[in-house]
Parts: structure tokens; C-alpha cells; sequence
């Protein structure tokens, strides 16, 4: 199972720009800050593709998830999608609030926070063509689909918040436990997606 997430090409891009922050903070130890505010970034464009997979996916299973007490079919989806984003971007704003108390905007460094986000968006770009593609002959759980993403977003952030949490100096350490959550977190999920598409399957 293992051996077939290292030769998803998504999986590349999120260690790429993992890399590529504690490259970046073991060579600028002042720039934390900006390492934090990439990992909101990321969380935001992880968010942005699970609601645009939500809003645009074709064949799932409704009975996984329900809006008002009712199973979600095509004529609702598009709420629960709308759903999903305000309480996903409500989450994040009460986050964005947090890091502008606890960290300060004006000392990121812009131009590494641009390269990372791009990274970060590529794997969101290749990880949303991927599943789009599986989507076409198979039946997609839709709870899973709603709920994976804080699979995701919860561990890493979590590991890179720690040193705020328990008033400790920010380290490479974090940032080494904040990529090995991210890369466990996204192997569950696609794990996790995978066996609930293949469930889904055995039912049609």
C-alpha cells in the first residue's frame, strides 16, 4: 500500500514543500513566522479543492452524510458544499485571528511564502485531478469526503503550534513532527478515500 503513495506524483509535491520549509528555516532561524503563515496557506488551498470536489462531484453515495435529517442527493449537494466552506473558512478565521495576535505580519518573508504556496497548490492541483479521474466509473462516499480534510489540516497544525501552546522556542524539531503529521495524515486520507470509494463500489 505504502509503496504505491511514493509514486503518487501528489505525494512528491507535499514533501517537496515540506523540504523546503526546514530548508528554508534551518538557513533563516528568524523566519518561523513565515513557515506558519505557509501552513495556513496550505490549509486554505486544501479547504478550497475539498469544496470544489464537493460542489462538482457526479457520483457518490448520499447516505453517508446528511443536511437537515435528509440524505444529501444532487438538488442539495451544492449546500452541504456551501456548508462545508463556512464552516471550514470560519475555522480558519478564528486560526487567521490567532496568528496575527500571536505572530507578526510584517516580518514574512514574501517571496519564500510565494514558492511555498505554489508547491502547496500543485499538490492540490495534481491530488483534485487524481480523484476527479477516479470518480468516473466509481461511487464516492461523501461523508468521507466532507470530513477528511480536518483528517489532514488537525495533526499538522497541531504539531506547529505546539511551541506557542506550551511556551517553548520554535525549532526545526516542530517542523520535522509538523511534516511527518502532514505526510501520515495525507497517506490516511487517501488511504481512507480509497477504501471508502472501494466499499462504495462493492455495493453497486
Amino acid at each position: 500500500m505504502f509503496k504505491s503513495y511514493f509514486k503518487n506524483p501528489s505525494l512528491l509535491f507535499l514533501l517537496a514543500g515540506n523540504l523546503y520549509c526546514l530548508w528554508y528555516y534551518q538557513h533563516h532561524p528568524g523566519g518561523f513566522v513565515t513557515v506558519v503563515w505557509v501552513y495556513w496557506f496550505q490549509s486554505i488551498i486544501i479547504g478550497l479543492f475539498n469544496f470544489i470536489d464537493l460542489l462538482t462531484i457526479k457520483k457518490f453515495d448520499g447516505s453517508t452524510l446528511k443536511l437537515n435529517d435528509e440524505p444529501v442527493t444532487p438538488a442539495n449537494k451544492g449546500c452541504m458544499a456551501w456548508f462545508f466552506l463556512v464552516h471550514f473558512g470560519g475555522f480558519h478565521l478564528g486560526y487567521l485571528v490567532f496568528l496575527f495576535i500571536q505572530f507578526r505580519i510584517t516580518a514574512i518573508d514574501t517571496n519564500f511564502l510565494l514558492l511555498a504556496v505554489l508547491a502547496f497548490m500543485a499538490e492540490a492541483i495534481v491530488s483534485f485531478i487524481r480523484r476527479k479521474q477516479q470518480e468516473k466509473n466509481t461511487l464516492i462516499n461523501i461523508g468521507s469526503l466532507f470530513f477528511l480534510p480536518y483528517l489532514r489540516i488537525v495533526p499538522m497544525h497541531l504539531m506547529i503550534l505546539l511551541p506557542a501552546f506550551l511556551n517553548l522556542q520554535p525549532s526545526i524539531v516542530f517542523l520535522v513532527l509538523k511534516t511527518i503529521a502532514d505526510l501520515l495524515s495525507f497517506a490516511l486520507y487517501q488511504h481512507l478515500f480509497n477504501k471508502s470509494r472501494t466499499d462504495n463500489t462493492s455495493l453497486m
